[in-house]
């Protein structure tokens, strides 16, 4: 239970710093094409990890299935 709890924080944490990343190549480099398919990319990825913590956080606190 602690692990899944550890991965959720570190998924959300680097999708965090992936969406700063991701938004600061595009303000400040939106003049260079190169730079702003890496912030896409980078805000790809970020979406990415959220949907991965989201996922891991249900399984979390999903009821268990008695077979």
């Amino acid at each position: 239970m602690v692990k899944r709890t550890e991965n959720v924080v570190l998924l959300k944490t680097i999708g965090t710093i992936e969406l700063i990343a991701g938004v600061a190549m595009i303000y400040f480099f939106r003049d260079e094409i190169p730079a702003l398919i890496g912030g896409v990319v980078l805000l790809g990825l970020a979406a990415n990890s959220f949907y991965q913590a989201h996922k891991c956080y249900k399984r979390q606190y999903a009821p268990k299935k008695d077979d």
